[in-house]
């Protein structure tokens, strides 16, 4: 019971500053199990990051910075990665369902809320729980840190992704490795031996010989009868 009226007291206080249309809650019972009472259903209209969307409920839209985790940014490792996640968590055209906590709106004018799916997944909490950013507390909205928390712990043990100590290669960019420019060989000596044949005649004939004894391995195949240390003379 405590929960619901804590759910309901917040979105009392954002109805002040928030539009009309957004600080209506949803039906109760079109919200999935596990969405807390009094949250608001928007439908998803744009993954921006991992941790930034745009929402409209009716005609007006939002951008909506998720409370208490932070995905990599552009360009880092794991940033496309966790933007994946959240695209997947968060089809767009879909339904989600947003609860906000003490503050509206960050310093950039985007409104700060927890957000559930359409299945009643708590998308902040799940890209914490896997490794898909980190647990940030956003002072003074502070109502899940504690779980936020435990979940980035249990992340780290396991060694999940941003806690890997790998990048994925698909958030940033590598440094390419330079090309090592091979170092000159000596040329090796020619190992191959010509056809053996019976007589040197025969192998003048097939266009081969002389043959240098010291040089020639063929020279030993053959009988160098004046002894000059040629054979096969043409």
């Amino acid at each position: 019971m405590m929960r619901v009226h804590l759910s309901a007291a917040a979105l009392l206080a954002a109805s002040a500053v928030l539009p009309a249309v957004v600080a209506v809650p949803a039906d109760a019972g079109s919200a999935p199990k596990g969405v807390p009472g009094g949250a608001v259903s928007v439908r998803v209209v744009k993954i921006v990051d991992g941790d930034t969307i745009d929402v409209t409920r009716g005609a007006t839209k939002l951008r909506v910075r998720l409370l208490e985790v932070d995905t990599p940014e552009r360009g880092q490792c794991w940033s496309k990665t966790a933007t994946s996640r959240t695209a997947t968590l968060l089809p767009l055209g879909k339904v989600a369902y947003l609860v906000a906590d003490k503050d509206p709106k960050d310093r950039y004018g985007r409104w700060l809320y927890y957000v559930w799916n359409a299945k009643g997944v708590h998308v902040n909490r799940n890209l914490v729980r896997y490794g898909y950013g980190r647990a940030v507390l956003y002072r003074p909205n502070d109502r899940y840190i504690k779980v936020m928390r435990a979940e980035q712990k249990k992340a780290q043990r396991e060694r999940l992704r941003i806690w890997s100590g790998t990048c994925d290669r698909t958030g940033a960019s590598p440094t390419p490795t330079p090309t090592p420019t091979p170092a000159p060989t000596k040329p090796q000596p020619d190992t191959r031996t010509d056809p053996r044949f019976r007589t040197c005649g025969d192998a003048n004939r097939a266009g081969y010989g002389p043959y240098y004894r010291g040089r020639d391995p063929e020279y030993a195949w053959y009988q160098d009868r004046d002894g000059d240390g040629v054979v096969c003379e043409r």
